[in-house]
């Protein structure tokens, strides 16, 4: 009689450990995965003064991007041009970016806040890349643009990081003298662009490895590059037949 007894009850016990076993499992949760990865960069929405703006004299700027942002290395990647002596304060709160100029503003005269790939957002830190910021102290903007590449003359290698410069001072001096009038900053495969120069006026380029931070070659230690003949800044228009029926 006590063994027919053992057997009643087996069941009920099989079928409680077997619940508990399936509570345990419910009890392990695995962390969500979140979705595929944000490769998408920060997306400009607007800024105090607009793209391009005229006539515009605070040294107060502010940008404004569609998502939380970083400035990545603002003293080495932000080149802002004409040269600023004093280092702008450059800093990311939320999704704007603040930027206080510390040198006087001149007079009509065409100013470029050049970011490279610094300003990145929040969580994966990818780069919105070649954006920049251009506005004028006077009544018209200018607007034209060189780019090139920038080479060690020993191995053909590009040059990352080093400023390219443009004079419209044409004199062998001006580069040891004066600092540059519009300035830029080679990337890693060595491109660079000088942006809003002056339309007909001639140029010469130069480039720099500065040491000082006074934008013009003044050490020995300096490594400099400079293209042997001068250019004229121009636009013309240009029209192209539409041959897709």
């Amino acid at each position: 009689m006590k063994y027919n007894s053992s057997l009643r009850f087996l069941p009920i016990a099989l079928l409680i450990i077997s619940v508990g076993l399936m509570l345990f499992s419910c009890a392990n949760m695995s962390r969500p995965s979140g979705g595929p990865k944000d490769e998408t960069p920060p997306r400009y929405i607007k800024g105090n003064p607009s793209l391009n703006a005229c006539n515009f004299n605070d040294k107060r700027i502010e940008l404004e991007f569609d998502e939380i942002v970083q400035v990545d290395k603002p003293s080495e990647k932000v080149i802002i041009s004409p040269p600023q002596i004093n280092m702008p304060k450059i800093q990311a709160q939320g999704k704007k970016v603040r930027i206080e100029l510390q040198d006087s503003l001149q007079p009509n005269t065409t100013y470029t806040i050049d970011f490279s790939d610094a300003i990145v957002d929040n969580n994966e830190k990818n780069p919105l890349k070649g954006f920049s910021l251009s506005f004028s102290t006077g009544p018209s903007l200018d607007s034209l643009q060189i780019s090139g590449i920038l080479l060690n003359a020993e191995n053909l290698e590009p040059i990352t990081g080093m400023l390219v410069g443009a004079y419209s001072n044409l004199d062998d001096s001006a580069f040891t003298t004066l600092p540059m009038e519009r300035v830029s900053s080679s990337d890693a495969l060595g491109h660079f662009t000088i942006r809003n120069l002056k339309a007909n006026t001639p140029y010469r380029i130069f480039a720099l490895k500065e040491a000082n931070r006074n934008y013009r070659f003044d050490a020995p230690t300096e490594d400099i590059a400079f293209l042997d003949t001068a250019f004229v800044s121009y636009a013309e228009p240009k029209q192209y037949a539409d041959t897709i029926y």
